[in-house]
């Protein structure tokens, strides 16, 4: 049966029957210039059927620059290294990827979701990371937000309507909410986005969902988040007779090995201090004759704008200039 195709998450964009859906993020938070997202988007023409093209999603480096784009095992950052065939040479780090490849540099920006970091920081570097960095990783929070797009033969909402939302009459914000995962997991569901405009998406809807429950739904079948689904829409319409979605297709970013979840948050018995305590380069120690070996980007590292999409490239760039300055300040006999 055609309709909305899945692959594994991470993959950005997904190709359906009419068109593409957007498995990650999904609005740029501030569309102003004053956010790089939103000019890069533009300037590329992004926001619409122009991100579709093939030349868009390709990324040019300077000379000496590497981007990897590949699962990494590990990366050990202090020691010498001994290349095939050649004299020991002492680099400050080494990357091995997951395809036995491996490369050797005299910094690395480690850009790994913090996510990730909670569960293996201490087999993905070597030596771990200093207990105060730990520290950091362990008390930020890292939540997940997931999609579930569904696919109609024919919509039952009007031409031009935006969102469908979803209240729950026997739900409180000044109550705790229910334990209950498997009786109560879609009452998390915040309602509908329509995806406009049908001649690019087909009739899709996407429904977003948050926490525990969201991170219960990817334990599911699609059959039963179909059912349940359907079985949302008809008490949200009054319509027990509505035909249910003739296709499901979800995002589970807790589930994928090298995300473990959406975005970070200042989490109760954290603070902003922690995200500048993950941002700090090592080594630590000014006094270190060695250059700065990893540096940290990410959403989780950029103390105002933790979370949203601008906020990794903005630590990114930051992280870059760090560079420049030290290669101002150290002359050529550096290499990236």
């Amino acid at each position: 049966m055609p309709g909305l195709m899945a692959t594994p998450p991470g993959q950005g964009e997904e190709e359906g029957a009419s068109g593409l859906v957007e498995m990650g993020a999904h609005w740029i938070h501030g569309p102003s210039p004053g956010n790089p997202i939103f000019r890069l988007a533009t300037s590329s023409c992004l926001l619409g059927l122009e991100a579709a093209r093939e030349e868009n999603q390709r990324v040019e480096a300077g000379e000496g620059t590497v981007l990897l784009n590949k699962a990494v095992r590990t990366i050990r950052w202090r020691g010498s290294f001994r290349e095939e065939g050649d004299e020991a040479r002492d680099f400050p780090v080494r990357v091995e990827c997951e395809d036995g490849d491996a490369f050797l540099a005299d910094h690395v920006i480690v850009t790994v979701p913090l996510g990730f970091l909670k569960e293996h920081h201490q087999d993905f570097f070597q030596p771990p990371l200093p207990e105060w960095k730990v520290e950091a990783i362990r008390r930020l929070g890292f939540g997940t937000n997931n999609k579930i797009f569904l696919e109609f033969e024919q919509p039952f909402w009007e031409p031009q309507q935006q969102f469908l939302e979803v209240v729950w009459e026997d739900e409180s914000a000044l109550e705790d909410p229910s334990t209950d995962l498997e009786a109560n997991w879609f009452k998390k569901l915040i309602g509908f986005v329509v995806l406009q405009p049908p001649e690019q998406h087909g009739h899709v809807l996407c429904g977003f969902i948050a926490g525990k429950e969201s991170e219960y739904m990817e334990t599911l079948t699609d059959a039963e988040v179909l059912s349940t689904m359907t079985r949302v829409l008809r008490m949200l319409t009054g319509n027990p007779c509505l035909p249910a979605p003739k296709s499901v297709l979800r995002s589970r970013w807790h589930s994928a090995p090298y995300t473990r979840g959406s975005y970070s948050y200042v989490a109760v018995g954290s603070s902003g201090k922690d995200i500048d305590v993950l941002a700090q380069p090592l080594p630590e120690d000014p006094e270190d004759p060695r250059p700065l070996q990893l540096l940290f980007a990410g959403e989780a590292t950029h103390r105002t704008f933790y979370s949203p999409t601008h906020g990794a490239l903005l630590s990114g760039w930051r992280e870059a200039e760090r560079l420049n300055q030290l290669f101002e300040a150290t002359g050529p006999a550096l290499r990236l």
